[in-house]
């Protein structure tokens, strides 16, 4: 990740550099086109009296970031991205302090239509050309908008590159933000002699396919081990439309100043990301060295020192040295050290991670100066072998269980510009004759100086599951063909960008028609019984609007209704109004809607004992319940309901006065006198209602009455 990083701020660095510094000029003869285009178009208040902008220049468009705000710089602003066509290509405002009411005062739907009218006044005659994707996640009580999501079409095919981004606010009805990427001048192939979905599904068998392999996830802080079929290929790989074959459409780089070819969509670069790092203090790494047997860290510099092919010799210093925890807590503790070594002409750095157990070295990653001759000298079959030759060296028994990812590259280029001097090699862990994805050894060759530059293993120390019992694969794409499935699209191949210090030439999109598996779900399914999975090997839940089924004519089902717009309930499809509410629930529905509940926003329900108990433990942290209060199945009084409000309101202490409260229930003897305080201020903010002259406070609570309570709560 961090190599990637650099790869962009380089790239952005060399565009910055191509833009003539008088692009930049505030004599700007665009400048005042763009202002008056962009305040016919928007309201900007006369407030914002602060202006400033910047320019830049991509292909043949220019493209102005003007950016008004407060002169009290409050933070107050708004930002407009406009080009030399008029054409807006964002928007963005912000209100400093807005006082943002918790309950929507539009729906979606009206919200949605507001969307496609500023959408439309922006891009006269657009809509037809554009369609609206489904959301994918429900609506959070804290969102200040609703986010709608276009993507562009031709002649009702998707082409998921193009769309548009805007965003509504929830109470006025205003544009919160616009974005819109939208390429001009493409040509759209016919698809009248495209071939039927029914053959694209064969040619998706024979030329792409699914395998059954192993995932893992992170479950409770444990590694899950999970068996499950998936596409071979990454996206970056499409069926032709019209001939059935495989075609692969990642992009390419050339970056003839600096020597790199990258191929993006494949891992190229070494991997030095290490989460949940926990860094010891001396004192702490003496205690664990102490009490674990841990290798001390001069037996770790040692064996960094004895790997020939890093050629640490006395003239490299340790720069520093830490122990952490691994980025799985089962994972045990890693040693990481860092050697540099400068003269007047040269820097160089190693970087070596070792198991603090074992004294296995499982990654390490150098820095050099690139020789003055820095032509190739080595090919890929010649990288290969020394790879291979070096894996026999370090890690013979684990390299035997390990397959050779091999990865196509059907993108004609120039011979010349596409010689790379850097190899990655991918060899992905066997298990069974299964392979184990995100686990394996991963080597980086340089082939101007033939060495060895980064290594990386992966190797988890878990139970495999057995996936004998498999489903077979047959069944399988009867189950993935109907439940994900294909579909025709347009899509282009990222243009081949090559970079000199002089020029970025940047030719011209060629538009493919493919058919792609569908992206609206995970394309993962459960080895054993086909089931579409997430991303953590659980079942797949789609994210739909939250409605029930059997709330029509209720007395609640306007407060329900509005409250299921922002996100806010119980599981459904059928609520059940009139059923007793439990005390984990009220408290879930009171989680949905306070500041630091943000882990359970949107969340309907509580899966597990663990999630439950995280509930609680937040709660307690908010000063909601008590410990000696928690009782998650039991039903919840009417009084108890009072309580847990007030204090989530933080009024709790001011209630507890109870004697200077005058409570005018006539079964106000039947309230714990410990929360008089409580049930008046409630009835005085209009938060619950009496029967009557009565409060009833032993009742139990209805689930419809629970959400009242939750609806008159955000009317404050």
């Amino acid at each position: 990740m961090k190599s990637k990083i650099a790869l962009f701020s380089v790239l952005l660095l060399i565009f910055s550099i191509l833009v003539p510094a008088t692009v930049f000029a505030a004599t700007d003869p665009g400048l005042e086109n763009a202002i008056k285009a962009t305040k016919q178009l928007f309201d900007i208040p006369d407030s914002l009296s602060n202006f400033s902008y910047s320019v830049r220049i991509e292909g043949d468009l220019k493209i102005w970031t003007l950016n008004w705000s407060s002169k009290d710089n409050d933070g107050t602003s708004i930002e407009v991205s406009i080009d030399n066509t008029g054409d807006v290509l964002s928007y963005y405002r912000y209100i400093s302090n807005e006082i943002i009411k918790k309950l929507p005062a539009l729906t979606e739907s009206e919200a949605q239509k507001k969307a496609e009218e500023i959408i439309e006044k922006l891009n006269p005659n657009i809509l037809d050309s554009i369609k609206i994707l489904k959301r994918n996640r429900n609506v959070s009580i804290n969102d200040n908008a609703y986010y709608f999501s276009f993507v562009r079409t031709h002649n009702g095919i998707v082409f998921p590159k193009n769309g548009i981004e805007i965003s509504i606010n929830k109470q006025t009805g205003e544009l919160e933000s616009y974005s819109k990427n939208w390429s001009k001048d493409l040509v759209f192939p016919s698809a009248d002699k495209a071939i039927t979905l029914e053959e694209a599904q064969k040619a998706f068998k024979k030329n792409l396919g699914l395998a059954l392999t192993y995932k893992s996830s992170i479950e409770n802080k444990n590694i899950k081990v999970y068996g499950a079929y998936s596409p071979i290929y990454n996206s970056y790989y499409y069926i032709d439309a019209f001939t059935g074959e495989k075609i692969n459409l990642g992009s390419r780089y050339y970056d003839t100043a600096y020597g790199m070819t990258l191929k993006l969509g494949f891992s190229l670069e070494f991997s030095e990301v290490a989460f949940n790092e926990i860094v010891l203090t001396p004192e702490e790494i003496a205690a664990v060295e102490e009490v674990s047997n841990l290798l001390p860290q001069e037996e770790a510099e040692k064996i960094a020192r004895e790997l020939n092919i890093l050629e640490l010799d006395d003239s490299f210093t340790l720069s520093s040295a830490r122990l952490y925890k691994g980025w799985f807590e089962k994972n045990g503790y890693e040693w990481n050290l860092n050697f540099t070594k400068s003269d007047e002409k040269n820097y160089s750095r190693v970087n070596v991670t070792i198991d603090a157990s074992t004294g296995e070295i499982t990654s390490f990653s150098t820095g050099f100066s690139m020789p003055d001759d820095d032509t190739v000298k080595y090919d890929k079959d010649t990288a290969k072998k020394a790879v291979e030759e070096f894996l026999n060296q370090i890690q013979p028994m684990k390299f035997k269980e390990t397959k050779l990812e091999e990865r196509e590259d059907e993108i004609s280029t120039d011979e010349e510009i596409e010689k790379p001097k850097y190899y990655s090699f991918q060899y992905t862990r066997m298990v069974n004759g299964i392979p184990f994805e995100g686990n394996g050894i991963t080597v980086e060759y340089n082939a101007v100086t033939g060495k060895i530059f980064g290594y990386n293993l992966e190797w988890y120390d878990v139970e495999f599951p057995s996936l004998e019992k498999a489903v077979s694969l047959d069944e399988i794409y009867n189950i993935f063909f109907r439940d994900i499935g294909l579909e025709l699209q347009y899509t282009t191949a990222a243009p081949e960008i090559i970079f000199t210090m002089e020029k970025a030439e940047n030719p011209k999109q060629e538009v493919k028609l493919v058919y792609a598996v569908k992206s609206d779900k995970p394309a993962i399914l459960d080895a054993f019984t086909g089931t579409v999975l997430d991303y953590s090997g659980n079942p797949y839940k789609e994210e739909k609007p939250l409605e029930y089924t059997d709330i029509a004519g209720h007395y609640a089902q306007d407060e329900i209704e509005v409250l299921a717009q922002a996100g806010i309930g119980l599981e459904g499809p059928e609520l059940k109004p009139d059923e007793k509410i439990k005390q984990k629930d009220f408290l879930l529905l009171i989680s949905q809607i306070i500041n630091n509940g943000y882990a359970f926003y949107g969340k309907l329900s509580l899966s597990d004992d663990n999630e439950t108990d995280n509930l609680y433990q937040l709660l307690m942290q908010e000063g909601i319940i008590k410990e000696s209060e928690i009782n998650p199945d039991s039903p919840l009084t009417r009084e108890d309901s009072v309580k847990f409000v007030i204090r989530a309101l933080k009024y709790d202490k001011i209630a507890e006065l109870s004697d200077i409260f005058n409570c005018t229930f006539k079964d106000k003897d039947e309230i714990n006198p410990e929360l008089i305080g409580h049930v008046v201020i409630a009835k005085g903010l209009n938060i619950v209602n009496g029967y009557g002259n009565y409060f009833r406070p032993k009742e139990e609570l209805k689930k419809a009455d629970a959400l009242i309570i939750i609806y008159n709560y955000l009317q404050l």
